[in-house]
């Protein structure tokens, strides 16, 4: 079930991008799995999108194996930086003190919070965003475990701040048992990702992501045929029991 995390990640990033006040601090700043540090003077706040470490139970103790009760960390790094700009510089928002600073990730992280546990923009909302029911209801179980935590630096001559949020995620799977196997163009891919790789947006890097994925997995459930090696043709083997067509034998005679 690996590729759940893959199916977790999509989805999280697609709640986290329809909730209004994420879309509106961080537009295009919400990253799948980004490893390399972001420079400091970087238009943040950030929010970086990683999956960990994947928990498994079988379902069934007594046999053991799959099917998987899966559960997967979920981790939503949070970061923003905060000084006051000089005139020389662009004009960018951010906000010029540590009670600023730090409120303002603590709103990323309840907003982040509302999109994953719940996919609503808040809780009094009365019904959740497109993306949000697909995480909820296409991807996660439930949320099982969550805990926060902050780290700070002035390494770079800017405050820098961040929240740390990590989910422990129960993820829904497939039972292939007794069931048809499914057809179009996402066919190879295991449930959840082929829910989510139906509904990622066109042109996005996400449907790039499991266009590649899908085409790689049918290849090796139906492989093209070998082409033939190149060199002088061989006749085909003769059925059994009877002779090459280009051997002589008179059978009237004995041995």
């Amino acid at each position: 079930m690996s590729l759940a995390r893959t199916a977790l990640r999509l989805a999280a990033i697609e709640a986290l991008k329809s909730h209004p006040v994420i879309a509106a601090r961080c537009p295009g700043r919400i990253y799948d799995s980004r490893i390399g540090d972001f420079q400091h003077r970087e238009p943040v706040p950030v929010i970086i999108v990683t999956t960990e470490e994947l928990h498994g139970e079988p379902w069934n103790p007594q046999n053991g194996g799959g099917p998987w009760n899966d559960a997967c960390d979920l981790v939503l790094e949070i970061a923003q930086t905060a000084f006051v700009e000089t005139d020389d510089g662009p004009f960018l928002f951010r906000p010029e003190t540590d009670r600023e600073l730090e409120a303002a990730l603590d709103l990323l992280e309840e907003c982040a919070d509302w999109m994953v546990t719940q996919g609503r923009v808040h809780p009094w909302a009365r019904t959740r965003t497109p993306a949000g029911r697909l995480l909820i209801e296409a991807v996660t179980r439930r949320v099982v475990k969550r805990t926060s935590s902050r780290f700070a630096s002035d390494d770079t001559g800017s405050k820098l701040a961040i929240h740390l949020l990590t989910f422990r995620v129960q993820i829904k799977g497939e039972d292939t048992a007794g069931r048809t196997p499914p057809t179009g163009p996402f066919a190879s891919l295991p449930d959840p990702l082929r829910t989510v790789a139906a509904s990622m947006p066109a042109d996005s890097s996400g449907l790039l992501t499991c266009q590649m994925i899908a085409a790689e997995l049918a290849a090796a459930l139906d492989p093209p045929p070998t082409p033939p090696a190149s060199g002088p043709a061989t006749p085909p083997d003769p059925v059994p029991g009877t002779l090459p067509v280009e051997v002589d034998a008179d059978l009237s005679q004995g041995a």
